[in-house]
């Protein structure tokens, strides 16, 4: 169900304003869980005794969700004077229990998968984009020289968009899906991803020539690994609210995650992380694109357009979402591989198969030349 609400406000015969509200919800959408999953409570699966010989039944169904409300506004600049350009802004939030539908992921706990109902997969809060070109007044002669000169952009900010975590190599919950989360205490934004994994902890040591000892960070360009010589009052930090700080215990078998005050920790044996899904962000996305035309004219019906094109013209640095989002590329998701945790790894047309060319590569730049008769 879709629906929507605007209004329009000419500010002049070329300038105009438009604002307006769109919402839709969507009932009804595929999902998936298992229906045989463990039980952590009694270590059986539901339909041992009917179906022995079967593990893990994973049945698609129509019980996922979804809702989004914005409000959308764009201001549209019609040629005037050499210049035109249109702004768009979009403030919204999207909401589901199953971004990818039966492409996604197990819930955490089948039994109730409404639980994993948070931020959407491609939740952006706030876009901005701007397109604009102006028209340089011109003055004949010099061969052309000082005419026929145009200069265009795209601007594109948004803000940052969730990643999931999963932890594909323990089964703390026991059951059997390896699609458990852990218990998170403090501020999502500390765990904001990066180009580097987020700081992992195995113990208090901090030893500069050992770093399989203390707390360390690695980076997705380099692999080099960092370490905290804070090491021992991070590993405290980990202690305070782990729920199994035993010898033995989870705690010292997989490690926990530290940034600022924020503590990432395993759960007990036998129980579901507390931390929900898609609370964490990455770093957004900024762009810049710039070019610049220069028309000649040669009698009455030839011309010609050289242009020069730049993509991502300052080079700005822009890391991939270490789940993915909707791409899925799975950089940085999997709690299990504290080296790459919380890590983008590349760039996001890298991650999405589409280099160079995608949103998101290093700069490009482009030149052109077309002839018109």
């Amino acid at each position: 169900m879709n629906w929507n609400f605007g209004i329009q406000h000419a500010f002049t015969n070329n300038l105009s304003l438009e604002v307006e509200y769109v919402g839709n919800h969507g009932d009804n959408l595929l999902g998936v869980r298992d229906l045989n999953q463990i039980d952590p409570a009694t270590g059986g699966r539901p339909y041992a005794t009917k179906f022995p010989y079967l593990k893990f039944i994973n049945f698609t169904t129509n019980d996922a969700r979804s809702n989004y409300n914005s409000l959308q506004a764009t201001l549209t600049q019609r040629l005037s004077h050499g210049l035109n350009f249109t702004a768009g802004y979009t403030y919204g939030h999207g909401l589901d229990n199953g971004s990818l539908n039966r492409g996604g992921g197990l819930p955490q706990n089948s039994r109730n998968p409404g639980a994993e109902y948070a931020s959407a997969d491609f939740d952006i809060r706030h876009r901005l984009t701007v397109t604009s070109s102006y028209a340089i007044p011109g003055k004949p002669g010099f061969g052309q020289l000082l005419e026929g000169w145009k200069l265009n952009t795209i601007v594109s900010l948004q803000s940052a968009q969730p990643w999931s975590a999963y932890d594909l190599g323990n089964d703390f919950s026991g059951s059997g899906d390896f699609a458990d989360r852990w218990n998170f205490y403090g501020n999502p934004n500390d765990f904001r991803s990066g180009s580097s994994s987020l700081p992992y902890c195995v113990n208090g040591v901090y030893d500069p020539k050992d770093p399989t000892q203390g707390c360390s960070t690695t980076s997705g360009i380099s692999t080099i690994q960092t370490l905290f010589p804070n090491s021992a009052s991070m590993w405290a930090q980990c202690r305070a609210v782990a729920p199994d700080p035993s010898p033995g215990g989870t705690l010292e078998s997989a490690g926990c995650f530290v940034k600022g005050k924020s503590v990432m920790v395993p759960p007990k044996n036998g129980a579901y992380g507390t931390m929900g899904r898609n609370i964490f962000r990455d770093t957004g996305f900024k762009n810049v694109d710039f070019s610049v035309f220069k028309q000649f004219k040669f009698k009455e019906r030839y011309n010609a357009q050289f242009r020069v094109e730049f993509f991502n013209v300052f080079n700005h640095p822009i890391i991939a979402n270490p789940y993915g989002s909707s791409n899925t590329s799975f950089l940085g998701n999997d709690i299990s591989s504290p080296q790459t945790y919380g890590g983008g790894g590349a760039t996001p047309d890298v991650a999405a198969g589409n280099p160079i060319i995608g949103s998101g590569s290093s700069r490009v730049m482009q030149l052109g030349l077309k002839f018109m008769f």
